[in-house]
């Protein structure tokens, strides 16, 4: 099985064409709408979910089966059909016009497939096995949910904040030095409401490791 390069992808504003209009294209369908994308679907028919979407214009639908020339102006690509010729037929146009293409549980036609993703504030944390389990994927995400890990997601909003105090004084700070800063004290402290102490305890101990940034 080839070894998949992980990757976050910036959808927004481009075309994304979900080929099949079904449950699990409408979770395909979903979260691409929650990353901004400009979303098609092609399908002769489709679950009353994707249709409100379609009739609130929140995305595309033609509705009709899948034909070749249909991926010219997508950005990537899904096909949540349960037709083996129809996914092969994608898959070889998404091979000619260089799309990036997931085809839902076969892997071997994917150029890229989708993580379980876990989820709090602006973490995502997203987990694969290469397609040998998807279950497996989705305990990992389900056990990341629910521990203390997560959590840290809460402390984003301050570190972007100190980042951006750190750029605007020109100072930088080793990432073992970020890390050392990040602890369970400054998290319970933002999770306790104490977001302002929190953010100076946090400056103190990065300008304490920061060095200027060398002159251009």
């Amino acid at each position: 099985m080839p070894r998949y390069y992980p990757v976050f992808i910036d959808v927004t504003e481009r075309t994304c064409v979900v080929i099949g209009g079904g449950n699990i294209g409408q979770e395909k369908v979903e979260k691409l709408l929650e990353s901004d994308a400009n979303v098609l679907v092609i399908s002769p028919a489709v679950n009353k979910k994707v249709q409100d979407l379609a009739d609130a214009g929140s995305i595309a639908w033609e509705r009709r089966k899948y034909r070749p020339g249909d991926l010219q102006d997508a950005f990537i690509a899904i096909a949540a059909t349960n037709d083996n010729t129809v996914n092969r037929q994608i898959a070889d146009e998404a091979h000619e016009r260089n799309v990036l293409l997931n085809v839902v549980d076969v892997t071997h036609l994917c150029t890229f497939i989708a993580p379980s993703v876990a989820r709090r504030g602006e973490v995502t944390i997203a987990t694969s096995t290469g397609g040998a389990s998807p279950a497996l994927a989705r305990t990992f995400r389900e056990k990341l949910t629910s521990s203390r890990i997560l959590e840290y997601a809460d402390l984003a909003p301050v570190l972007a904040g100190a980042r951006a105090e750190l750029r605007a004084a020109s100072l930088v700070v080793k990432p073992d030095h970020w890390q050392t800063q990040i602890t369970e004290e400054l998290l319970d402290m933002v999770q306790a409401g104490k977001t302002d102490e929190a953010r100076q305890k946090l400056m103190d101990g990065l300008i304490s490791g920061a060095t200027p940034t060398a002159a251009s």
